[in-house]
């Protein structure tokens, strides 16, 4: 028969609307769009007055940058996608051979949540019930979520649509019982150094005894190889990178021509990080409607979008150490080019 569905009373939080979509075993909360839009206007304003100019990668995942993302995963160019779900299906029983009491399973940028049904699927398929609480920026959760209530005759969702601080704080209200954090891809690398480590501690401070953490992350290797997967032939990475100056028209009133703006991603090696930038093609004005501004651009000034840090075993362990977190085991593929590392507290 069906499990129970773990939904329960949790304490409201101001910035979430809670939403029951359908299912009985399906819950999303959501952070209120005002919130949501409020703070991708300021940052766009900070990113964009700045320099040299910037913009967050968080904003990358709406629904259609998400959707673009998951095409990039699939170009011959893009090897981590590849080298995690070769790492997840070998080392699966060993995963969750470690993890034998733990029934709920939670994920930091869920997406289309394709790789973690590996997960899913063993652990489901060894206890009477599972709980999954993914977190995502994207209300592509939504969907994702139901698919996986079909597919899952004993899996409970509780959604969290949010940015990661406070998707992880409300984790720690909605579910106490050992759970399984995992936060695969090689999104850790996107943030900087100071970021990586507030990251971590947050992710730290959400998790109790007896908690999980599985964290992907991009290993250092030969520069050719990165650069390719960057800049894939058919050019999704550059449409994934210029929509969010898409995006900026569409919900910020902005003026953006794309075809003034070039995609542009290279290795840096002193910073040990792959580079994504847009390159402005001309002289030219931007007028952004909602925050009253008109922004210049000089042919050749560059909008920095994101960066892609690549790690080593030391490094690893020691922002696990600044979180208060021990590395259990490290899972590699056959190539080195990937690590999942599963850390636990210390």
């Amino acid at each position: 028969m069906p499990a129970e569905p773990l939904l329960q009373s949790v304490i409201e939080q101001p910035n979430f609307e809670r939403r029951i979509i359908r299912s009985h075993r399906m819950e999303i909360f959501a952070e209120k769009k005002a919130a949501v839009t409020n703070s991708f206007a300021e940052d766009v304003e900070i990113g964009l007055t700045a320099y040299p100019k910037y913009l967050s990668p968080k904003y990358f995942y709406d629904v259609q940058g998400s959707l673009l993302f998951e095409q990039i995963t699939a170009t011959e160019e893009y090897y981590p996608t590849r080298s995690e779900r070769w790492i997840l299906e070998k080392y699966i029983e060993d995963l969750n051979s470690i993890c034998e009491s733990i029934d709920v399973v939670s994920e930091l940028g869920s997406g289309n949540s394709e790789k973690t049904k590996i997960i899913l699927d063993m652990f489901a398929g060894r206890r009477q019930h599972l709980h999954y609480i993914p977190i995502d920026v994207s209300d592509i959760l939504i969907n994702s979520s139901r698919d996986l209530t079909r597919q899952f005759h004993n899996l409970s969702i509780t959604g969290i649509i949010s940015d990661y601080e406070q998707g992880l704080s409300l984790l720690s209200q909605i579910e106490d019982d050992p759970k399984l954090l995992i936060f695969l891809g090689s999104s850790i690398g996107n943030f900087e150094n100071d970021e990586i480590i507030t990251l971590m501690q947050n992710i730290g401070d959400a998790l109790y005894e007896k908690d999980y953490l599985l964290i992907g992350f991009d290993l250092e290797k030969d520069e050719k190889i990165l650069n390719r997967a960057y800049n894939d032939e058919a050019g999704i990475t550059s449409a994934f990178n210029k929509n969010i100056l898409k995006r900026m028209n569409r919900e910020l009133n902005a003026d953006f021509n794309l075809n003034y703006f070039q995609h542009h991603a290279f290795f840096n090696p002193q910073k040990h990080r792959v580079e994504m930038h847009l390159v402005s093609t001309k002289n030219q004005f931007v007028h952004i409607g909602k925050l009253g501004r008109t922004i210049s651009f000089y042919e050749g000034e560059s909008i920095h979008t994101e960066n892609s840090h690549k790690f080593s075993d030391e490094l690893i362990k020691e922002y696990a150490r600044q979180a208060n977190l021990q590395v259990v085991k490290t899972y590699k593929d056959e190539n080195k080019y990937f690590a999942l590392s599963l850390l636990a507290t210390i």
